[in-house]
C-alpha cells in the first residue's frame, strides 16, 4: 500500500525525496497518465534512482483547452488509469503528487526588504522576508503553486543564495511565485478526491516537464521547456537551477487536428492519422504532386475516399503551428524570459512530434 509521505503543508510539496514508493497523475487535455514508482537510495552519496512499478494510460474526456468542463467524465478517467497503475504495480494508490496546466497558471517575481539595522542575517529575518514577499504576491482569486527564492540581497550586495551569518543594514530577496486560479484547481482536486485520494503535492505542468526533460547543465545555464499537449502548450524558463517563468498557452496539437477536420471534411481520427503520417510544419519539396487519400465526413470505412496533393495538408498545418511558435516567443519576449531562459528551447509533449516542427521553431525562435 503506498501510504503517506512527509509533506510540507505550506509549499505543499515534499520536505525531500526519500525511498518509498510514490505515485504521479498528470491530467491533461488528450490523455490522463497515472505513473507508480519506487525510489530507491543510491549509492556512495549518488542521486535516488527510480524504478517504474505500473503505469496507468487512458484517453482524456470532459476536458477542454485545458480546463475541466464535465466534472463525471474527468474522475471516470481518472480512475480508469489509476486501476491500471494499481494493477500493474501491484499497489492500492493512496495519496498522488498531481501535474496540471488549468487554472491559467502564472508567474510574478515579487521583492521585499526588512531592515536589519547592522545586524546578522539568520532563520528569523529569512522567514520574515520571505512572507513579507509571499504576503505581497497573494491574490484572492488565485492559490500559490510555487514559490522559491531566487536569490538575496544585502545592502548592495546581490545574487546571494544564502545570506545567513551576513551583516547589514537591509535584507532583501527576490521571490519567483506561480499561482493558478482557485475555481478550476479545485475542480480538478475534487474529481481526484471523488476516487477516494489524496493530493500529496501538485506541479503545473511545464515546472514537472522541465525538471522530467532538462539535464542538469541546462537547469544550471538556461533552458526553455515547450510541453505542447492537445489543447494547451506549456511554457516553463530555468536559470541557475530554478524555475524562473512559466505561462500557458491555449493552443496545442488538438486545434491543427481540427483545422484538417474543417478544411478538409475529414473525420477527426482520420485528420490525426493525416497530421502524424503526411502532415510537416515546413513546406516539402515535391508535396504538390503527391496525392494522399482523405476519407470523407459520413463515408463508408471501405470507400476509397478523395485524394488532394500533401500540400494542401501542410498548407492548413502550416498558419496554426505559425500561430502558436508566435504566441511562445512573444509570451518569452514580454516577460524577459527569451533571455533569462538561455539559447536552448527543448520540446515534448505529444504535439511536438509533428515532422518539420524542431527546425521550424528553431528558425522561429532564433535558439
Amino acid at each position: 500500500m503506498i501510504g503517506r509521505r512527509p509533506i510540507d503543508k505550506r509549499a505543499k510539496k515534499p520536505a525531500d525525496v526519500r525511498p518509498g514508493v510514490y505515485a504521479s497523475l498528470d491530467v491533461g487535455s488528450s490523455k490522463v497518465v497515472c505513473f507508480v514508482a519506487r525510489v530507491e537510495p543510491g549509492r556512495d552519496g549518488a542521486r535516488p534512482k527510480t524504478k517504474i512499478l505500473g503505469v496507468g494510460y487512458g484517453e482524456s474526456a470532459g476536458i477542454r483547452q485545458g480546463q475541466i468542463a464535465e466534472l463525471d467524465r474527468v474522475e471516470a478517467s481518472i480512475r480508469q488509469v489509476v486501476t491500471k497503475a494499481e494493477e500493474m504495480a501491484d499497489q492500492q494508490i493512496e495519496d498522488v503528487f498531481i501535474s496540471f496546466s488549468c487554472g491559467r497558471p502564472q508567474s510574478q517575481i515579487v521583492r521585499a526588504e526588512t531592515p536589519l539595522n547592522g545586524g546578522e542575517v539568520g532563520d528569523n529575518e529569512i522567514r520574515r522576508v520571505l512572507s513579507m514577499a509571499r504576503a505581497q504576491g497573494g491574490r484572492s482569486d488565485r492559490e500559490t503553486v510555487h514559490s522559491a527564492p531566487l536569490g538575496f540581497a544585502v545592502d548592495a550586495a546581490t545574487g546571494i543564495r544564502d545570506p545567513r551569518g551576513m551583516f547589514g543594514d537591509r535584507l532583501g530577496v527576490s521571490v519567483h511565485m506561480v499561482s493558478a486560479a482557485i475555481a478550476p484547481l479545485h475542480n480538478l482536486e475534487v474529481c481526484i478526491e471523488k476516487c477516494h485520494l489524496d493530493i500529496a503535492g501538485r506541479a503545473v505542468a511545464a515546472y514537472a516537464a522541465g525538471m522530467g526533460c532538462l539535464h542538469d547543465e541546462e537547469l544550471e545555464y538556461g533552458a526553455t521547456i515547450v510541453d505542447m499537449g492537445g489543447g494547451t502548450t506549456s511554457l516553463a524558463a530555468f536559470s541557475e537551477g530554478k524555475l524562473v517563468f512559466c505561462d500557458v498557452i491555449p493552443v496545442g496539437g488538438r486545434h491543427i487536428t481540427n483545422d484538417i477536420v474543417r478544411g478538409l471534411s475529414t473525420p477527426f481520427r482520420e485528420a490525426e492519422r493525416l497530421k502524424t503520417l503526411h502532415g510537416n510544419a515546413l513546406p516539402v519539396p515535391g508535396a504538390h504532386g503527391e496525392m494522399i487519400r482523405v476519407a470523407q465526413i459520413g463515408e463508408e470505412r471501405d470507400v476509397d475516399g478523395n485524394r488532394v496533393p500533401r500540400e494542401e495538408l501542410i498548407s492548413i498545418i502550416q498558419p496554426r503551428v505559425e500561430e502558436t511558435i508566435e504566441l511562445i516567443g512573444d509570451r518569452l519576449k514580454a516577460a524577459g524570459a527569451d533571455k533569462i531562459g538561455g539559447n536552448v528551447v527543448v520540446l515534448t509533449g505529444g504535439a511536438s512530434e509533428l515532422m518539420g516542427l524542431q527546425e521550424y521553431a528553431s528558425r522561429a525562435l532564433a535558439k
